[in-house]
């Protein structure tokens, strides 16, 4: 009996020592998984603040690129709508022969209003209006919109010349020549002959060093200020002027020979 007493004992500390081992380690492992269950703790609620702030900024981005990419036609609405008023302002108190112009269709409609106050349409077909804005290789930007609003008739003229401006160069990425470098078209032959002269007996490359060309606009031009004149002109039924308004050879006639001076132009 004494003699299995010892290898008791023995095993009983060895079983102690270990179980006291184990304690300590799970503590331990206890205590880590702790820190560890903290820190990551910490680390999610932190990924999502992090992930919500980034949602906001995303929401806050998204609507400022859609109230920009919305400006511009906002502003569009807000100057068709006050150039609509002007029109109906216009049929209460004008007697005559109007124009209205739709940029939005581009279309353009010759009314009459009479003295009893009958309106009516007297002839419509389609115009070409201003592009927008655009810009060269070199980053240079311009807008070519044709403006809103009520205008009216200035001046009118036959045979008109298109002045180059400088912006023609400078939007093919050219610069502009200088005033000795022109190519000028004699003004002592009759107008047809300087069309001829400036479709037959110039190079293409010479064409665009003629600054005051002949029969670009059309054979009238109606002038509404401003730099916008209403001639003749290809791209019918779209946007692609530089702001002017461009119909056809025979509603230009017709236009020129029915508008007077001072008739008011409605643009929306």
């Amino acid at each position: 009996m004494d003699s299995l007493k010892l290898p008791l004992i023995v095993l009983i500390c060895v079983l102690a020592a270990a179980l006291s081992v184990t304690l300590v380690t799970a503590d331990t492992l206890s205590r880590r998984l702790g820190t560890l269950h903290m820190q990551y703790g910490y680390a999610d609620s932190r990924i999502r603040e992090i992930t919500s702030q980034r949602d906001t900024l995303a929401g806050i981005h998204r609507f400022c690129t859609m109230r920009a990419d919305s400006l511009e036609m906002m502003c569009r609405r807000a100057d068709s709508l006050e150039a609509r008023l002007q029109m109906l302002e216009l049929r209460n108190d004008y007697v005559g022969y109007y124009l209205l112009i739709d940029t939005y269709q581009n279309r353009f409609h010759l009314r009459r209003n009479l003295e009893d106050g009958t309106d009516i349409m007297v002839r419509s077909g389609y115009c070409g209006t201003g592009k927008g804005w655009t810009s060269n290789e070199n980053g240079r930007v311009w807008d070519f919109s044709t403006p809103r609003g009520l205008r009216y008739v200035v001046r009118k003229g036959e045979n008109p010349y298109w002045y180059r401006p400088d912006w023609y160069w400078e939007e093919m990425d050219m610069t502009p020549p200088e005033p000795e470098e022109y190519i000028v078209i004699p003004d002592t032959i009759p107008w047809e002959d300087q069309i001829a002269y400036y479709n037959d007996s110039l190079s293409a490359g010479e064409r665009l060093f003629v600054q005051r060309v002949p029969g670009a606009l059309g054979s009238y031009k109606l002038d509404l200020g401003g730099g916008i004149l209403i001639h003749y002109g290809v791209g019918r039924g779209m946007n692609v002027s530089h702001g002017c308004i461009r119909i056809g050879s025979a509603d230009l006639e017709a236009l020129y020979r029915t508008l007077p001076v001072g008739a008011p132009v409605v643009i929306y």
